[in-house]
């Protein structure tokens, strides 16, 4: 559910047809969102979800889940990307330092808490709603 509000608390430069969320490697996140697809929307568009192994087949999304397997691919995958307005959530933590837009963290309560780079996702015009970023374990 992370993943959905995150989405609906964020902002794109320009959205139409559908909201496309792809995760990169196996994760049980593809099984969540994949169970509520076309029940739920995301800034009013239906939610499309996919999975793919290999960078390669992405195509265009609006966001991209990177599954803590495939983590090593985020530097390949900021290549494949760059330019664009795509949101990229990690499951690994720390990588919103290395160009991810948020990474999630388990905290030592083992509560989930995620971290932001806002400067990254400004850089890809994707705007944070305030009340998403009070959530924030770190903000870059």
């Amino acid at each position: 559910m992370f993943v959905m509000n995150i989405a609906k608390y964020s902002a794109w430069p320009s959205l139409s047809g559908e909201f496309r969320i792809t995760v990169v490697g196996k994760s049980k996140v593809y099984d969540e969102l994949a169970k509520i697809m076309g029940s739920k929307t995301i800034n009013g568009l239906p939610m499309k979800v996919n999975q793919v192994e290999d960078i390669a087949d992405i195509g265009n999304q609006e966001l991209i889940y990177l599954s803590d397997g495939k983590s090593s691919m985020l530097d390949d995958l900021l290549k494949a990307i760059a330019g664009k307005s795509i949101m990229i959530i990690t499951e690994r933590e720390g990588l919103f330092k290395k160009g991810a837009g948020f990474s999630f963290v388990l905290t030592d309560n083992n509560t989930l808490r995620f971290d932001i780079n806002n400067s990254e996702l400004e850089k890809r015009q994707i705007k944070v709603s305030k009340n998403l970023t009070t959530l924030a374990n770190s903000i870059l």
